[in-house]
């Protein structure tokens, strides 16, 4: 077998609750991205709605990554050796999107009532609902966007989806499987604090540009780094927990 190849970064995108790249480095608290708007990283408009806020934020975060010298980069890669490796959570459509599904389904005596909801309610329930809330959907919009040919994956794996996202990138870069990768993940937990067992729960995405070579930021993604993936200043970040982690933690050494 060859001799694996280095691999460094040579790109970071991060949003989180503390701010949007540098500036997510600093303390924060869990909740939303501050000042984030999607439309200022995603021009397509027909895409943005299709698209859930966790993959809103994956996409950003890719972009992110490939800022400051990244896109002549990716121009100089082949589309067939240019991969992508994320790691994600299922997410549901905007709940507002089925106000009036439920309103239509609802009695007169303001009961729930299913066959109302199937005769009057589901016809008005957008066919792509369900669409928006694939896990693979930060892969597919960031690989029409950048044009990413080659080799991909997608986890969804809870928190270890991020980490296995970074490894796997680095190791196809290693293995001389592809000459350029953008790895990390994204997730949306706010708002499902409940179901956390009331955890505080904060949102975010974590990208990062690999390519051969020794670079400044040399990545080992064997064993995981010795950093802390609670993250508990910020809320449980799901999918996006080691990537954000890990993206802060080199963002705020800068």
């Amino acid at each position: 077998m060859p001799e694996p190849r280095p691999v460094c970064i040579a790109g970071i995108g991060l949003l989180c609750p503390a701010g949007i790249g540098e500036e997510g480095a600093r303390d924060g608290r869990p909740g939303v991205v501050p000042g984030f708007r999607p439309a200022a990283f995603i021009a397509d408009r027909k895409q943005l709605k299709l698209m859930s806020r966790a993959v809103q934020l994956g996409v950003a975060a890719a972009r992110l990554a490939l800022a400051g010298g990244g896109e002549e980069l990716l121009a100089a890669v082949p589309p067939h050796r240019r991969g992508i490796f994320v790691g994600a959570s299922p997410q549901v459509g905007e709940a507002e999107d089925l106000r009036a599904a439920l309103q239509a389904g609802t009695g007169p005596d303001g009961a729930f009532d299913l066959r109302l909801f199937a005769e009057e309610g589901s016809r008005l329930i957008h066919p792509l609902w369900l669409v928006k809330g694939l896990s693979n959907n930060v892969l597919g919009f960031a690989s029409a966007i950048h044009d990413l040919q080659g080799v991909n994956a997608s986890w969804c794996d809870a928190e270890a989806g991020g980490w296995t996202a970074l490894r796997e990138g680095a190791f196809a870069i290693a293995e001389g499987r592809a000459d350029l990768v953008l790895a990390g993940a994204s997730d949306c937990l706010v708002g499902a604090e409940l179901l956390l067992g009331g955890r505080p729960a904060g949102e975010g995405a974590a990208f990062f540009l690999l390519l051969p070579g020794e670079g400044e930021l040399p990545f080992h993604p064997d064993p995981a780094p010795d950093l802390d993936p609670e993250e508990s200043s910020l809320g449980v970040l799901g999918a996006a927990t080691w990537p954000v982690v890990l993206a802060r933690t080199l963002l705020a050494g800068a």
